[in-house]
């Protein structure tokens, strides 16, 4: 392997975000300049790194390609909408947590962590002890900082930051976007759990290599492509009964839905429940072939992201926050952050409310999960902030595969609304 591809191989196992220079390149490879050089460009053509505007080349994602969720020092930037003064270096290195220094310095050095922010004003001294113990500084406020300061910050490759913003909104605005980044964390894709690597069928295969593939694999249900390796369909075993073996799969296979890998699994389950499929091919950007997913991975994963999640931070688990249950009833009392434009309690709310009141009733009666199908609500009355409002819910159809339950709302002895759910059980 000649050094060029040395080195374009060693870019691509790095981690998307890492920086990449040509000195760094050539002092590691042991290169001279120019060939790490020609191999960094090679590596932009090839899409494995990119150009960025604060922090210089960085390893990116390729096409298909996973990138995690990471709050770097320059999302910071971005977040605080702040200039970059010095430390370019390290922009792309994730920060660990931040701390507003209101504080002696005594007190300050207990609070450091590696790769922490410090969030001050002009204080040069505090800023130059955050320098010194590896944490990034955000100055706030549009403070003028030390040239000497600046200078530190460029030695150590550690970000130095300024914005005209006061303290109290920055600390909202990262506390803000630490909260979204662990949303996201939680937020499982179609590239998270589907089968990369499931036989396929073509479409002028025959029922006869249909049967063989299941004997072989022990699974009965297929992605069908044509020559190009474009989706075309799916089959499975109801397609293929009483039909001939010399019948092509391209008469009786069914023309399917396709999922993408950046899809969310819950879309996907809900349009896989409402079209009635067992599975669904997963295709690139281009409709060929990616892989496979069923319904029941998807209701796996959904499943298992509610028992393993880190946060509680959405506008869902803050509505079933404030639900709680009494007796036959559930009871949630209106707050501000409920309510509409014009102070009476939002339509979505309600919708959020019944979701969990019926998903609470189908917990408790058969230990089982469910998908909601559809709501159909009617408003009779208004609720304002305070209401103290009762849902009493009650199931008045039930078979092995769904339900349907009709819900009322009450407030004191006024009905405030009718909702009837249909939902299918897992």
């Amino acid at each position: 392997m000649s050094k060029h591809e040395e080195i374009l191989t060693y870019i691509e196992g790095l981690e998307v975000g890492r920086q990449v220079s040509v000195r760094g390149i050539a002092n590691r490879m042991k290169v001279a300049d120019g060939t790490a050089y020609r191999a960094i460009k090679a590596a932009e053509n090839l899409g494995l790194v990119a150009v960025n505007d604060r922090s210089g080349t960085v390893r990116v994602a390729t096409k298909g390609q996973k990138v995690a969720n990471r709050l770097t020092f320059a999302k910071l930037a971005d977040v605080a909408n702040a200039d970059v003064l010095g430390g370019l270096a390290g922009l792309e290195v994730e920060f660990s947590k931040f701390i507003i220094c209101a504080m002696q310095k005594e007190s300050f050095l207990r609070y450091l962590v590696p790769n922490g922010l410090v969030i001050v004003g002009d204080r040069k001294s505090i800023q130059s002890l955050a320098l010194q113990e590896q944490n990034a500084i955000l100055v706030t406020g549009g403070f003028d900082v030390d040239q000497e300061v600046i200078d530190y910050a460029n030695e150590l490759g550690i970000p130095l930051m300024r914005t005209s913003y006061d303290t109290f909104t920055v600390a909202n605005r990262i506390s803000h976007a630490l909260s979204n980044e662990l949303i996201k964390k939680d937020v499982v894709t179609v590239g998270d759990v589907f089968h990369q690597k499931r036989a396929t069928l073509r479409e002028e295969d025959t029922v006869k290599d249909f049967l063989d593939l299941v004997k072989r694999t022990n699974y009965s249900r297929f992605a069908v492509t044509n020559r190009y390796n474009v989706v075309v369909g799916v089959i499975a075993m109801r397609d293929v009964t009483n039909k001939g073996s010399d019948t092509q799969i391209s008469t009786v296979m069914t023309r399917a839905k396709v999922a993408k890998a950046n899809m969310t699994v819950a879309s996907v389950s809900q349009k896989m429940i409402y079209e009635g499929y067992d599975i669904m091919p997963v295709v690139n950007d281009n409709y060929t072939y990616a892989g496979i997913i069923s319904k029941s991975d998807l209701l796996q994963s959904l499943q298992k992201v509610q028992e393993d999640s880190q946060v509680a931070h959405t506008f869902s688990d803050n509505i079933a926050d404030c639900l709680s249950e009494k007796g036959s009833a559930y009871t949630v009392t209106v707050e501000p952050f409920m309510i509409n434009s014009v102070g009476t309690m939002a339509s979505g709310v309600f919708a959020e409310l019944i979701s969990h009141v019926v998903q609470r009733v189908f917990s408790k009666r058969r230990r089982r999960n469910i998908i909601i199908e559809s709501l159909n609500i009617n408003l009779m009355s208004a609720a304002a902030i305070d209401n103290v409002l009762e849902i009493y819910p009650k199931v008045i159809g039930e078979t092995r595969i769904g339900a349907m339950v009709d819900c009322e709302i009450y407030h004191v002895n006024t009905i405030v609304a009718k909702v009837l759910v249909n939902v299918q059980l897992t």
